[in-house]
């Protein structure tokens, strides 16, 4: 099998669906926040390795928070079936929330 990655990301659609959030102030402050949020009620497993490992419950929580924003961006288009509905799933299921996850929590480090 090949190498999969895209601009060292897990895939396009990973790459994709975190440029779309970074691209707009607005969304990343938002998920920011959200990260924020998620990792108050966590704690970091390796905080003083450097950089700074958040712990996989963080880590995991966020990524199902980012998941469900996926989700409702998803909805909110309207497109129930066909083909356009069919794409955006399978897109949806390609993105490792995981690791945008662990890069939003990596960037609250560095704010």
């Amino acid at each position: 099998m090949g190498n999969n990655k895209y601009n060292g990301w897990t895939n396009w659609e990973t790459w994709n669906f975190k440029l779309w959030i970074d691209n707009e102030e607005s969304s990343y402050n938002a998920v920011l926040e959200i990260a924020e949020r998620v990792a108050g009620q966590h704690s970091y497993s390796s905080i003083h390795s450097n950089p700074p490992e958040p712990c996989n419950n963080c880590t995991y929580s966020l990524s199902q928070e980012l998941e469900k924003w996926a989700e409702d961006m998803r909805e909110a288009v309207e497109v129930e079936t066909g083909f356009f509905a069919d794409v955006c799933n399978s897109s949806i299921k390609e993105i490792n929330f995981y690791e945008i996850a662990e890069a939003y929590l990596r960037d609250l480090e560095n704010v």
